[in-house]
C-alpha cells in the first residue's frame, strides 16, 4: 500500500488560503469532508488538533503532518496543501510550513497509518521529493511525483 493509492485530484489544494496552523487543518479537513470521506467533520478537526497539543507535527524543511487515530473515519485518508505564502505551524525547525499533509486513520487501522506515516516521512527526507512538490501546479502532478518516488 502506498500513498498514492490513498491521494487523489479532489483531495489536493494547490493554493491553500490559510494562513495559520488551525485554520490550515480546517481548509483540508473541508475538503475530506466535501469527498465524503469524514463522518464528522468537527470531530476529526477536533482529534487531529488535540494530536497536535501534544506536539507540532510541523517536521521542518516547510513540511506539517498533522494526523490522527479518530473515530470519524472509516478507512485511511490523505489530503495534501500547498501555500505559496506558507503557514505558521510552530516547525520544529521555527520555520512557515509550504507543503502540509493532513492524515486520519479509524483506530482500527493502527498497522496501515503507521506504515503510511513512516512511508511519508521516509519520502519527505529527500530533498529532491520537497523541491518538485513545491514546484508542482496541479494536483496531478503531485500524484505523478509520489509515484515516481514511491518505492
Amino acid at each position: 500500500m502506498k500513498i498514492s493509492d490513498h491521494l487523489n485530484v479532489d483531495l489536493c489544494v494547490m493554493d491553500l488560503q490559510a494562513v495559520g496552523k488551525n485554520e490550515t487543518i480546517e481548509e483540508l479537513a473541508s475538503v475530506l469532508n466535501a469527498a465524503g470521506k469524514v463522518s464528522d467533520q468537527k470531530k476529526f478537526v477536533a482529534d487531529i488538533l488535540e494530536r497536535e497539543a501534544l506536539g507540532s507535527t510541523g517536521i521542518g524543511h516547510g513540511v506539517a503532518i498533522p494526523h490522527s487515530r479518530t473515530k470519524s473515519v472509516d478507512e485511511f485518508l490523505i489530503a495534501f496543501g500547498k501555500s505559496t505564502a506558507g503557514v505558521e505551524f510552530q516547525a520544529l525547525d521555527g520555520e512557515k510550513v509550504n507543503l502540509v499533509f493532513l492524515m486520519g486513520a479509524n483506530p482500527k487501522e493502527l498497522n496501515l497509518y503507521l506504515r503510511l506515516l513512516a512511508e511519508l516521512s521516509k519520502l519527505l527526507m529527500h530533498s529532491p521529493f520537497r523541491q518538485e512538490l513545491s514546484m508542482a501546479k496541479t494536483a496531478e502532478e503531485v500524484i505523478e511525483i509520489f509515484k515516481k518516488f514511491e518505492s
